[in-house]
């Protein structure tokens, strides 16, 4: 249990000097009560308590002071009290040894109040790095059985003072049951070993709630070796688990995310090679794609892969052909916003209907025209579903293909295999018509 044993007030000078004089006037005042007793003998005895008080109530510079102020007031007091005596061999004798022996205790009372200034220093810097890691401190004292817990580790289990854990089985009310045999199995260890105990529990709060804790403790031991003490700190760790399980779970989403990219390039590849004539086409054609697939990685990336908003797809996409902002792109819709296996798909559906679109479609002439809107609706089942409306004009005659190419493969791929969507495309001799839906 940390408490602060010692605290060392400063003493002023005048303080100081105020302070040698009660103590050596007191001194002689009881020297003068037990004259009758003890005559010219012993003229220093109670100077000596006197003196070492002094030192360590007030310190060395005000010990050494009394020790001077008591001989001269020693050997005052004989003078008047007993004649010349204190002039004689012995009484110098005395006088010696008495400055000898008081500037021992004071050099020790000064000695012991240097150290007592450290360790007041190291305590306090000890109770200001708990503090600032609000870790709480306990003692648990093997003879009696009683643990201790400073008042930092009772508000850190969010405890009532008077409620804390006076005894070992007192504390287990508080740690999981899972939990206490790996606590005792730590213990145990340090107690054969003589060495250090380290574990992470989870404690149950009186509320209910449970929070991690970490707890290092030391083991000390009595004259015959056996345990005496052991004493530890204790440290709230919940915030890191969360951090660590966040970060597992970051990993195997991210694991998961890189498996799934990699089939997709690789289905990408596979496919674009089929549709491609030669090489130059299959590397103009992937590359494309790629960059399609790049840039909805780059929405989902800047928005911690947790969303990404559908006008954003469509400005990305429709950047290779112009932009929205050239007057032949019109868009309108609410703000929707698509998980990321949804924009993935999206994505790449929005990219096999814009390049048609710049090959054989609307955007292939000057005066062509492309109308972009979507919202959101319930459908029977009341499930909220997204609708797109895709509408070419003003550019070249169309007519229904013979075969579907990879392109329209893969946008029946993206809509209705992976995102669960509806699909129709009517190529009208005015241009396509695209309507798509998926649930959200």
């Amino acid at each position: 249990m940390l408490t602060r044993f010692t605290s060392l007030t400063p003493v002023s000078r005048t303080v100081a000097c105020l302070a040698a004089m009660a103590a050596v006037g007191v001194a002689m005042l009881v020297r003068y009560v037990l004259d009758p007793l003890l005559g010219d003998e012993l003229p220093y005895i109670t100077l000596y308590p006197a003196v070492l008080i002094t030192a360590i109530v007030a310190g060395g510079g005000a010990g050494m002071g009394a020790l001077l102020l008591g001989a001269a007031a020693s050997f005052g007091f004989l003078a008047l009290a007993h004649g010349p005596a204190p002039f004689s061999p012995g009484s110098f004798t005395g006088l010696a040894l008495y400055l000898f022996g008081g500037g021992l205790s004071v050099a020790a009372a000064a000695s012991l109040r240097a150290a007592a200034a450290r360790l007041e220093v190291a305590q306090e810097r000890l109770v200001a790095t708990l503090e600032a890691s609000g870790a709480g401190t306990w003692r648990w004292d093997f003879r009696a059985n009683e643990v201790d817990w400073d008042p930092a580790l009772v508000r850190l289990f969010g405890l009532d003072p008077a409620k804390a854990p006076r005894k070992r089985m007192d504390f287990r009310r508080y740690v999981h049951p899972d939990d206490q045999e790996q606590i005792n199995r730590a213990i145990e260890e340090a107690i054969e070993s003589g060495g250090t105990a380290d574990y992470e529990f989870r404690a149950t709060l009186p509320d209910g709630s449970q929070r991690w804790m970490y707890t290092r403790s030391r083991l000390l031991r009595d004259a015959k070796g056996g345990p005496a003490l052991m004493v530890g700190a204790c440290l709230d760790i919940t915030e890191r688990k969360r951090a660590q399980e966040r970060q597992a779970l970051l990993v195997q989403e991210l694991n998961h995310r890189v498996k799934n990219t990699l089939s997709v390039v690789q289905s990408l590849a596979r496919h674009t090679k089929r549709g491609s004539r030669d090489l130059d086409g299959f590397h103009e054609a992937f590359e494309a794609r790629l960059l399609a697939l790049s840039a909805t990685h780059n929405i989902l990336t800047r928005e911690l892969w947790e969303s990404a908003s559908l006008q954003d797809i469509l400005n990305a996409e429709m950047i290779p052909y112009g932009g929205l902002d050239n007057g032949r792109v019109s868009v309108s819709g609410e703000p929707i916003r698509l998980k990321p296996q949804q924009a993935l798909g999206f994505g790449l559906a929005l990219h096999e209907l814009a390049t048609n679109a710049a090959k054989y479609g609307a955007l292939s002439v000057p005066h062509g025209r492309l109308d972009i809107s979507w919202h959101a609706f319930h459908d029977a089942m009341g499930q909220t579903r997204l609708a797109v409306d895709w509408v070419e004009q003003g550019g070249p005659a169309v007519e229904p293909p013979k075969r579907l190419g990879f392109g329209s493969r893969l946008i029946e791929r993206s809509i209705r295999d992976e995102l669960g969507g509806l699909l129709e495309m009517r190529f009208q001799p005015d241009g396509l018509r695209c309507s798509l839906s998926l649930p959200l």
